[in-house]
């Protein structure tokens, strides 16, 4: 069972056609089989958001905003802060997407970035605590995917890390945790691989989705441990294609996640000059 196609089936010829490519490791594009499509990371595109960052994987692009502020905790988790990630699918990004609550891949893109982000432990929500039992920080992490050509999930992952990684807590909430900050204690990244007859990919694009019969997202951290793991479609993977997967995703993960860093660390640079300058 194939995915529902955004561009209308190519065909077979179409088929054939990728995997002779593939058989000389290349892609439409002109991508080998394991590298991703050009990477823009931009923070701190709306000035009213407690963090936020624009990120651009090829011509996939998704937005994640964050707005930080205090309530109740859960009643089952007294001692700890709240965080949720909320996933949309703007309407304009292709004509495949429909007004209202995001359909299941929707929510399955979201579940790839908030397993990531909460099975890596990723925030120690511990830390977020103002008055145990009565008041926490709640950290709120929307991410609208702007236009869809492939591999949402990823960029919302980058998105969401680089977001997380420049946010500012609101002076009230700074002033009673005595940070600034968000501190982050681990980094997780998510790596897509698809499966098309034989051949594994990462970052599938838009084009190739069509024709993936397997696809699996996984998430790894800056020690090269996994946190999260999220296979769609039934095509079946064998194990050793799966620790394909896993070797890739340690691989490339470390590629994205140094380029986000640098981005964040030259932004938070930047910011402090400008508030030195003040």
């Amino acid at each position: 069972m194939r995915r529902p196609s955004f561009q209308g089936s190519l065909g077979q010829d179409y088929l054939e056609f990728l995997l002779a490519k593939f058989k000389s490791n290349e892609r439409v594009d002109g991508r080998a089989l394991d590298q991703y499509r050009k990477l823009e990371v931009l923070p701190g595109v709306v000035p009213k958001a407690d963090g936020s960052a624009q990120v651009k994987l090829g011509e996939t692009q998704v937005l994640a905003g964050i707005k930080i502020t205090s309530g109740a905790p859960y009643a089952d988790t007294p001692d700890e802060g709240v965080l949720t990630v909320g996933m949309d699918l703007a309407p304009f990004a292709h004509p495949d997407f429909q007004p209202g609550p995001p359909d299941e891949r929707g929510i399955g893109w979201g579940r790839v970035v908030d397993r990531g982000i909460r099975e890596g432990k990723a925030i120690d929500l511990g830390s977020l605590v103002i008055e145990e039992g009565k008041k926490v920080v709640i950290i709120w992490l929307d991410i609208t995917v702007l236009n869809h050509e492939g591999n949402a999930q990823d960029a919302s992952s980058i998105a969401a890390l680089a977001a997380l990684m420049t946010a500012k807590f609101p002076p009230d909430i700074a002033e009673s945790l005595g940070k600034d900050s968000i501190e982050l204690a681990h980094y997780p990244i998510s790596v897509t691989v698809g499966k098309i007859g034989d051949y594994l990919m990462v970052d599938p694009s838009l084009e190739e989705e069509d024709y993936l019969d397997s696809e699996l997202s996984i998430t790894t951290l800056e020690d090269g441990r996994v946190s999260s793991m999220q296979k769609i479609l039934s095509g079946a993977l064998t194990e050793d294609e799966v620790l394909r997967c896993v070797e890739l995703a340690k691989e490339k993960g470390e590629e994205l996640r140094a380029a986000v860093m640098d981005v964040a660390k030259k932004y938070k640079s930047a910011e402090e000059k400008k508030v030195n300058e003040e």
